[in-house]
């Protein structure tokens, strides 16, 4: 199988976890499946894009990364736009992060509320 396919299949496939997560009242299951998803979706456009994938798993490095990346290949109107998201969505993006982190080692409990975001 394709590796950007694969890598979008895993995406996938975390996301439809962490929806089953959330109807099950499992919130930081939700928060840390919504943050592989978003990690290996954006690993999936760097390695179609640039052939490879950066090390690492911030998803706002990984963001910058791309951003960079469509400049560099002229797509300034993307680029901007993905710099408008994380500017927007820049609390949610750093809950992802630890949620990711904090899975690892435990510092603190996601409610519903939070793992909406």
């Amino acid at each position: 199988m394709d590796p950007v396919e694969l890598l979008r299949r895993r995406s996938a496939r975390f996301y439809d976890y962490a929806r089953i997560a959330f109807d099950n009242g499992d919130y930081d299951m939700t928060v840390f499946m919504c943050e592989q998803a978003a990690q290996l979706y954006t690993k999936s456009l760097l390695l179609r894009m640039l052939g490879f994938t950066p090390r690492g798993h911030r998803i706002r490095e990984l963001l910058g990364v791309l951003l960079k990346a469509l400049e560099r290949l002229g797509r300034v109107e993307l680029s901007q736009e993905i710099a408008r998201f994380n500017d927007v969505n820049g609390d949610a993006l750093r809950l992802l992060e630890e949620a990711y982190t904090s899975s690892r080692c435990p510092s603190g409990v996601y409610g519903r509320m939070l793992s909406e975001l």
